[in-house]
């Protein structure tokens, strides 16, 4: 397992540092997109175009509120049928105002000081926005071992000292956030910190969140290490409301880890657990958060209850991973556990892992490997010579077109690892000899997966293994205007920015977003963009 040294906090950073982390492309999104796409040099133009100028000087005569496909929403199919799940590619103008607002020397302060009350004794809370020191090996790595030391590591070495555990996590967390509440957190209301000083900030704060969703006023967007550290501030405060409430009953003898929206409270004493899962669901409700019961439970087994199911099913259930290889005779039956997997625990974070074990599998077996062979001298039958022949193995038990039927029933089963299973695709596609068949394939995959509604992810990435071909033929079957930017048409504006003086828009570099650069490196292969930087960072 990869394990990077430990990354600091992002209140650890300047105002300044502050506002070049948020900066970044990739905390821009926080979802993974295929490695050609690079925000980097919008978000510098816009940054340098606005600078210090005040919101209000920089607005022509409409409000970003009142007007459509301000953001670029970007639509994932959950479960093959109604469920959507929205990713926002926010408007790099707003999401600066937004970053610059909590990034000035005052409000950078202000905020510093806030998480500072936030930190009491008992609660642990896990969830701010990393700094990763280096390139990361995969996505979000720095995040995700955060996440292993912080919460599963920490729970499992409480289990030493607490008899019970009390989980729980918040339905629709984000979604569910009343940006008046941004105003109670950054003024501690109802706290011995309560104080006065801060309703600007946090009227900014609401206003430029307001103006990113159509003008509602529930709810934060998704996408964005931004807004993850908005949900933190009221988060946060729930800390601070949830310990002076406990404070308040005389409760002692307890511990409480919590990462974003989920909850892990250890105690000794059963009833003692019970009453401070009131008084927590209490708090979330003054917030406007609902628990989510589905999700709720009392343990007395907190070694186990400590570690995600999907991820002791792995452990419990996956045999056939050995020092040797794989036990599976092939690919095909390696896929369909996957696909059972995928049913018993949909979008569970060990697919990933699975799907990644089963490429690096293929990837190696088909590697060219050379045989020794003895040739013949015809004209002196006495004489023999051994030389070495290059070959190359065919993929086992089963048809490339039968396995990539059950990838994509994967993929539409699980929209968290809908590139990964395409990755394994586009591999043993490639694999094959027979252009004609190669091309069916995709074209199949193409209409499994990209003409349901809402498939504009699967898009994005279906794009990055026919880009070779479509460059080829100059024609793109995609529509997403994302996808259309890849093939060099910009003429559609990926944000609607007429909100905007057109000073500050005429020359927004919509061609750098994609880089033209990696774009050349592009096979019919899906290469992550962290795969890529990583390795090529070792040769350097």
């Amino acid at each position: 397992m990869y394990l990077p040294k430990l990354s600091k906090n992002i209140l650890s950073l300047s105002s300044n540092e502050a506002l070049d982390f948020f900066m970044k492309s990739e905390q821009f999104h926080g979802f993974e997109l295929p490695e050609y796409f690079d925000f980097d040099k919008v978000l510098a133009f816009v940054k340098e175009s606005i600078g210090d100028k005040p919101y209000d000087d920089c607005l022509a005569d409409v409000s970003p509120d009142d007007l459509p496909d301000v953001n670029l929403d970007i639509l994932l199919n959950k479960d093959g049928r109604y469920a959507v799940r929205p990713l926002i590619l926010a408007n790099p103008f707003l999401y600066y105002f937004l970053a610059r607002e909590l990034c000035c020397p005052s409000g950078w302060e202000a905020i510093q000081k806030c998480f500072t009350a936030y930190q009491v004794p008992h609660i642990a809370s896990c969830a701010l926005p990393v700094v990763p020191e280096k390139v990361e090996p995969f996505h979000k790595s720095a995040t995700i071992l955060n996440w292993w030391n912080t919460m599963e590591q920490r729970s499992l070495e409480l289990s030493l000292e607490y008899r019970y555990m009390f989980v729980t996590d918040i339905t629709n967390c984000y979604g569910s956030i009343n940006p008046q509440s941004i105003e109670w957190a950054l003024s501690c209301k109802n706290t011995k910190y309560e104080n006065s000083e801060n309703h600007r900030l946090a009227e900014n704060i609401r206003k430029y969140l307001r103006a990113m969703q159509h003008g509602h006023n529930i709810g934060i967007p998704q996408g964005s290490a931004l807004f993850d550290f908005v949900g933190e501030i009221v988060l946060g405060y729930s800390d601070l409301l949830l310990h002076e409430a406990l404070q308040k009953e005389r409760i002692k003898g307890y511990e409480i880890i919590r990462y974003r929206d989920d909850y892990r409270v250890f105690c000794n004493d059963k009833d003692t657990l019970e009453q401070i899962s009131y008084i927590l669901q209490s708090v979330l409700e003054s917030l406007n958060f609902r628990m989510n019961s589905q999700k709720t439970k009392i343990s007395d087994s907190i070694v186990l209850d400590s570690i995600k199911s999907d991820k002791l099913f792995y452990i419990y259930n996956t045999p056939i991973f050995n020092k040797k290889g794989v036990d599976f005779d092939s690919f095909e039956k390696h896929l369909l556990y996957i696909l059972m997997y995928g049913r018993q625990f949909p979008n569970g974070g060990q697919l990933k892992t699975l799907l990644s074990d089963l490429d690096k599998r293929i990837k190696e077996w088909l590697e060219p490997y050379e045989e020794e062979i003895e040739m013949h001298n015809w004209f002196d039958k006495k004489k023999v010579k051994k030389g070495k022949e290059t070959k190359q193995r065919q993929l086992t038990g089963g048809s490339v077109r039968a396995m990539s039927a059950i990838a994509i029933q994967i993929a539409l089963d699980n929209v968290s690892v809908v590139h990964y299973a395409l990755r394994v695709i586009s591999r043993m596609v490639d694999s094959l000899k027979d252009m004609k068949e190669k091309q069916d394939i995709i074209n199949k995959v193409y209409d499994k997966l990209c003409k349901q509604h809402n498939s504009d992810y699967n898009q994005l990435w279906l794009q990055n293994i026919t880009y070779t071909q479509d460059k080829k033929r100059q024609k793109s079957p995609y529509t997403m205007r994302l996808c259309q930017l890849v093939m060099g048409d910009s003429h559609e504006p990926l944000w609607n920015n007429e909100w905007l003086k057109p000073e500050f828009t005429t020359h927004l570099p919509y061609n750098s977003i994609v880089n033209k650069d990696t774009l050349k490196k592009v096979t019919p292969v899906i290469t992550f963009r962290e795969t890529r930087a990583y390795y090529e960072g070792l040769l350097d």
